[in-house]
């Protein structure tokens, strides 16, 4: 009997063992070149991951989960033009922390995973100030030294909401965040989007487009600049959240502000101003941009996002975490009323199994259907007074 049992747990500790292999960070390979240091990392296929810039002293931090290392800690010495040193260490169980120490604070950085072999690659590459950089300093100054700043249209300038422009989050190359059992966020964004997009053509006959159509990646600037270029009314686009808690869940609304207001609000906003193409601006130059959010749609998008919310809260059934404001990158350059939605926590093993269900992604549809229409009908009311 003794040798039965020790059997049965030399057999349980090698599938543990096994598992614990599986997801374990292997060979980690820097690269110095002139234009930028590259950083690539050997990952099981289930790993995701979360990345965030922070300053004081300027650095990358990277969280892999599920991931873990075979050591504790371990430190890789690059002393190069962009990067100081790599950081490997566990954080928590299956959740390995990555942290890349700057060796200046004027950067920007490129996170993708490539497969044949699995791999996260990390660039860094020193940001330059372009022409359009230029100009948006010119124009704040000028904002700043006007006696009175230009008045917003008056309703009778304005026209009937028309053209709504769905955004569903990520795509191709960038997966969004990364549930328990694999689901990703890009997969059920675009559902819930054409979802909605075929609710709202049938019943509100209004123009709907979307941003991507199939799994292809598209950058944050892009969307906003395909939602001026189609002259939309109002912008939305979606997202499923992620926390390492297992156990957050819940929806939220989010509209742009430069300030943060709402708990769990700035972490939303890192997570999703996360962009896969290297951009070439700085952190001062984006903080220019928040400076120019038109502020004659806050208020539109504020009311906008509290009945999108209320709706979608009531039809889905899932909690209802609230209206919530953050310097969001898709949003910051929408020209008309702009919202994002986060649709439930992915990285919630109940949520993520009901954001895989078809049903389910009509009821978050038809929650953020119900809100837009709700709007839509207040403010085609106005005009019309």
């Amino acid at each position: 009997m003794k040798k039965i049992a020790l059997v049965l747990f030399l057999i349980m500790f090698a599938q543990v063992a096994q598992a614990y292999q599986n997801y374990s960070v292997g060979e980690v390979e820097v690269q110095s070149r002139s234009s930028h240091t590259q950083i690539t990392l050997r990952l099981s296929e289930e790993t995701g991951y979360v990345v965030k810039d922070l300053l004081n002293p300027p650095r990358i931090l990277l969280n892999l989960y599920p991931a873990n290392l075979i050591y504790h800690k371990r430190e890789i010495k690059v002393e190069d033009k962009f990067v100081n040193k790599v950081r490997l260490e566990r954080d928590s169980e299956n959740v390995a922390k990555v942290v890349v120490d700057l060796a200046e604070d004027n950067y920007v950085y490129d996170v993708f995973l490539l497969k044949g072999p699995y791999r996260l690659i990390i660039d860094v590459r020193e940001a330059e100030e372009d022409i359009i950089a230029g100009l948006l300093k010119k124009e704040i100054e000028e904002e700043r030294i006007s006696p009175s700043p230009p008045s917003p249209p008056s309703l009778e300038e304005k026209m009937l909401i028309q053209r709504i422009i769905l955004d569903p989050g990520h795509g191709g190359k960038d997966p969004g965040a990364i549930g328990p059992s694999g689901l990703k966020e890009k997969e059920v964004v675009l559902a819930v989007a054409k979802e909605l997009a075929a609710l709202l053509r049938k019943n509100l006959k209004v123009e709907v487009f979307l941003t991507r159509e199939n799994d292809e990646f598209i950058s944050l600037s892009r969307r906003t600049e395909i939602a001026n270029q189609l002259r939309g009314d109002i912008f939305v686009s979606i997202h499923a959240n992620a926390s390492w808690s297992y156990v957050a869940r819940g929806v939220e609304t989010f509209f742009n502000s430069r300030y943060v207001h709402g708990e769990g609000a700035e972490e939303v906003a890192i997570r999703e101003n996360y962009v896969p193409e290297a951009e070439k601006i700085s952190e001062g130059i984006k903080g220019i941009l928040w400076d120019l959010i038109q502020n004659q749609y806050r208020s539109e998008s504020n009311e906008l996002s509290h009945l999108v919310q209320k709706e979608l809260s009531r039809t889905c059934g899932l909690i209802d975490r609230g209206v919530k404001s953050a310097g969001f990158y898709v949003l910051r350059g929408a020209r008309m009323p702009a919202v994002l939605v986060e649709v439930g926590f992915i990285s919630n093993p109940w949520e993520e199994k009901k954001l895989r269900e078809r049903d389910f992604q009509f009821l978050i549809a038809k929650g953020i259907y119900q809100g837009l229409a709700k709007h839509i009908k207040s403010f085609n009311e106005k005009i019309n007074q």
